[in-house]
């Protein structure tokens, strides 16, 4: 039988910023660690299909597919849902591109409810017209 724990987000870094960026800062840090944890998961699943020969070896001989890079995307897919509203324009693209790289993969599922319509595109373009705006530019209510 499993416990479910009960586990709460933090709704403000733990320190004070160092950055101009202010409270979006330790967002900013958890979208870079999003980027890698994804990049490192991505390099164990193309290591164990190489191991397994894609599947047509048996899976004795290799090592066990380590899935903890996912977990921890998962975590901080759920941080950035629940607490990720940007205040700065630096913020409101790199979440823009979170949600472009994970519809992106979506897109490869023809059968996915992503891979319908036109949402990845309006994405992609809304993040395109964003880089033209200064990183630092606020685009919320001041907290700083």
């Amino acid at each position: 039988m499993s416990d479910v724990l009960d586990f709460e987000f933090p709704t403000q870094p733990a320190e004070w910023p160092k950055s101009k960026f202010g409270n979006d800062e330790w967002l900013l840090k958890l979208c870079a660690e999003w980027r890698a944890a994804r990049a490192q998961q991505q390099k164990n699943w193309a290591e164990h299909k190489a191991a397994t020969m894609w599947g047509t070896l048996p899976d004795d001989h290799s090592p066990e597919l380590d899935l903890s890079p996912l977990e921890r995307v998962k975590e901080i897919e759920t941080l950035l849902a629940e607490i990720g509203k940007p205040q700065t324009m630096l913020l409101a693209r790199e979440l823009l591109g979170v949600c472009v790289t994970i519809l992106a993969h979506a897109y490869e599922d023809r059968e996915s409810a992503f891979a319908q319509g036109p949402v990845l595109e309006i994405l992609r373009n809304v993040l395109d017209s964003f880089q033209w705006c200064e990183a630092d530019m606020q685009i919320g209510p001041e907290t700083l």
